[in-house]
């Protein structure tokens, strides 16, 4: 990484005049000092130099390590999150089935409304069901 800088503006205007705020926040991300504060190091302590590689390794190291966990992480969870949707798949689709064989027994058993009914208003509640499923806001 190098030098980095972030602006934030935000801008008001009343009536009466305008206003105009900025921010402005600069971090070095380098993990190596510059040149001439090397020199400088150097001057002060010969062996500076190898300690500052041997940190500058470790500390990226650390980096590449951290960055593994967190795409490890999302791996898992997305993993996770698609055998929970599976699941939910195959239960609604249960249900949908063990439904329409009640309506079936009931219309065997000449209850032809009520199983009509009962047949109408599962095929109706999982219909619903899977249109909220899919407008379901996830929590970040």
């Amino acid at each position: 990484m190098a030098k980095q800088t972030h602006n934030q503006k935000i801008a008001k205007s009343n009536t009466g005049g305008a206003t105009l705020l900025e921010h402005t926040v600069s971090f070095d991300d380098s993990l190596l000092p510059d040149a001439q504060e090397l020199v400088k190091l150097k001057e002060l302590d010969p062996n500076i130099i190898d300690w500052i590689k041997e940190r500058t390794a470790k500390e990226q190291d650390e980096r590449h390590f951290f960055n593994r966990s967190k795409i490890n992480f999302v791996n898992v969870n997305t993993k996770r999150e698609f055998w929970i949707d599976v699941f939910k798949i195959v239960a609604a689709l249960i249900v949908i089935g063990m439904g329409m064989y009640l309506s079936y027994l009931l219309i065997i058993k000449d209850k032809i409304i009520e199983g009509s009914i009962f047949g109408g208003a599962v095929i109706i509640f999982c219909v619903n069901a899977f249109l909220k499923f899919g407008n379901i806001p996830k929590k970040q």
